[in-house]
């Protein structure tokens, strides 16, 4: 790379080390090289350097002869009146020169302003934007690029194709990215919505962080106590959610460009639902969300655990009416009341979700301290919330209720060790819910009752102490390729005028008997296996009806299908093999029709 090149009229002798490491100035080629006159230089080493400080440094000790030794550099630059090579950088000398101790005047070279050269005069300047644009290695490049924005990396890809090729390094934006989302996977936003994390090598963007970040650009961040370096034209950052709320709610209706609802610019509007970002932290605000807004827990490692929602009173996250597209994902719900409260908190919940309003709940850790009411409620004609892979365990009372006309679908979710049930359904609710695990519960899995609805497909329900999926008083859902299984009672249990279709699911190893149809009841179990039960694989009694038909029951310690007690199914078209105790038992005025069903294999 060329260089400015500067010159100087004044050269230099460099002395040995021994004598002093101080450079002497000689005289300048333009100047005279006499003597000072106070002093006389020796005539036998005319012009040399000795001479030459000899005679400006003056006499030394009592000896003030021409013919005395030199006087060393530390010595020489110690004198008064001597200027030390430094002078020669200031733009004017001194006005005059104090005498020495002898009486005699220092002797001293005008300091000269040295030349200046400016980037037009001394350097090419399109030498230099060449080695900028093509020479300059990439490793340098990319550490100068690590401090830009990404609004100047977009710019600087503009220059020429190979800016443009190592602004989107990948690395270059991981680092980038993960300095504003913290995330440590690539989190794609295809839609409102939809997030999902996807690993680098299942991506099919070339560069995974760069398109995350394109696509999460337009979100605002809540990040407490935090002070972005560079804030200009980058994303919004708030202390609190309350305060990103009210931003976003002033911001509706205005154009992009800030300037409100007069603006005559013609920019699109923001996108919307707005996003935010809840950065890692303990948020313990009252939350009501009756809007389009999506709220996304943003931490690296394990977000949900990261980002804590936490009320005492009052419920923790409340969605409203006019939340039709709203969002919460990737965040823990805590309702945790004060035990020494006389509040009653048989209304208050993690998650509620009320009329007329459709949120989407995702990936959220959900978790309630009270004995009363649930953890998760929907309730209202219109609630139609999408909940899944969520987990809703350990909470002292019910883990989801569904009620007053409800709908919505639960899929994929983690329902486990809540005091009492996982799920009640009740009062005309009709939700959805498929693929959830329902487990070790301390009462049973899935309660309807009440007339309560709800179609139940691929559910895995097991190790309840009561029964696996019990229905009551007028309910009427629709189970399906359920497996119901190691129930610490019965597998399904209906009673009081119970309801209920329950086709193709396997009812396996449970305490009690797979099926109890009781008091009334009428439900249609149909192409069902039932089997390895520890007692009866159905069991009818006090004044159970039921169609039961096209099952497959076997392997059961009692009988196959037990009817007494005033009970009337109907009973057809069955496999009932390899039983411990008989195939079809029916005794104490147990009457009903049965017809064309095989029984074979019996031990007794």
């Amino acid at each position: 790379m060329p260089s400015a090149s500067f010159s100087s009229s004044r050269s230099y002798v460099r002395r040995s080390r021994r004598k002093g490491g101080h450079r002497i100035p000689l005289p300048s080629r333009t100047q005279s090289t006499e003597p000072c006159e106070s002093v006389p230089c020796p005539n036998n080493v005319p012009g040399s350097a000795m001479a030459a400080t000899a005679a400006c440094a003056g006499p030394s000790g009592s000896g003030g002869g021409g013919g005395s030794p030199p006087v060393p550099a530390a010595a020489a630059a110690s004198t008064p009146g001597h200027h030390s090579p430094y002078d020669l950088r200031r733009k004017s000398p001194p006005a005059y020169h104090e005498p020495g101790p002898s009486g005699s005047g220092a002797c001293s070279l005008p300091a000269r302003k040295r030349p200046r050269t400016s980037l037009s005069q001394g350097v090419d300047v399109s030498n230099v934007s060449q080695y900028l644009q093509y020479e300059l290695p990439d490793e340098v490049l990319l550490c100068i690029l690590s401090h830009l924005t990404e609004r100047d990396l977009c710019r600087v890809a503009q220059v020429c194709k190979r800016f443009n090729t190592i602004t989107n390094d990948t690395e270059l934006w991981k680092s980038l990215y993960q300095s504003v989302f913290e995330y440590d996977t690539p989190l794609m936003h295809p839609a409102p919505c939809q997030f999902e994390f996807v690993s680098t090598e299942d991506c099919e963007a070339d560069n995974p962080w760069k398109e995350s970040f394109r696509q999460l650009y337009y979100g605002i961040h809540v990040r407490p106590n935090y002070r972005p370096k560079n804030q200009s034209g980058r994303m919004k950052h708030f202390n609190t959610i309350r305060s990103a709320l009210e931003y976003i709610e002033e911001r509706s209706g205005a154009c992009s460009c800030g300037a409100g609802s007069t603006c005559s610019c013609r920019r699109p509007p923001p996108p919307c639902p707005a996003l935010v970002f809840l950065h890692a932290g303990l948020y313990q605000e009252e939350l009501a969300v009756d809007s389009d807004v999506q709220l996304i827990g943003c931490a690296s490692g394990n977000v949900a655990e990261s980002v804590i929602l936490e009320r005492e009173a009052e419920s923790t996250l409340t969605f409203a009416e006019g939340a039709t597209r709203a969002y919460a994902g990737h965040m823990t719900l805590k309702f945790s009341p004060d035990a020494t409260s006389t509040m009653q908190h048989h209304k208050h919940y993690c998650l509620e979700v009320s009329d007329n309003c459709s949120p989407t709940v995702d990936h959220c850790v959900i978790r309630s301290a009270s004995v009363v009411g649930a953890a998760v409620c929907v309730s209202g004609a219109g609630a139609n919330p999408v909940i899944k892979h969520c987990d809703i365990s350990d909470c002292e009372n019910v883990g989801l209720y569904v009620t007053d006309y409800a709908q919505g679908a639960y899929q994929d979710n983690e329902i486990s060790r809540n005091a009492l049930a996982g799920i009640w359904v009740k009062n005309f609710a009709n939700p959805i819910m498929r693929r959830n695990h329902i487990h070790h519960g301390r009462d049973v899995g899935i309660f309807t009752f009440e007339n309560g609805l709800g179609y139940f497909e691929a559910n895995d329900i097991h190790n309840n102490r009561i029964a696996g999926f019990e229905v009551k008083a007028g309910a009427n859902p629709t189970v399906v390729h359920c497996e119901i299984h190691h129930g610490q009672t019965g597998g399904i249990y209906v009673h009081e005028s119970g309801l209920g279709q329950f086709i193709d699911n396997k009812i396996h190893s449970n305490n009690f008997a797979g099926v109890w149809i009781t008091s009334n009841s009428n439900p249609t179990i149909r192409r069902n296996e039932i089997y390895n039960g520890h007692q009866g694989g159905v069991y009818i009694f006090g004044e159970g009806r039921g169609l039961i038909e096209h099952n497959n029951i076997y392997g059961n310690a009692l009988a196959g299908i037990q009817i007494r007690t005033n009970s009337d199914p109907i009973v057809r078209h069955n496999k009932i093999h390899h039983g411990q105790h008989g195939g079809i038992y029916v005794h104490e005025k147990g009457q009903g029709l049965i017809e064309e069903n095989e029984v074979k294999y019996y031990i007794k």
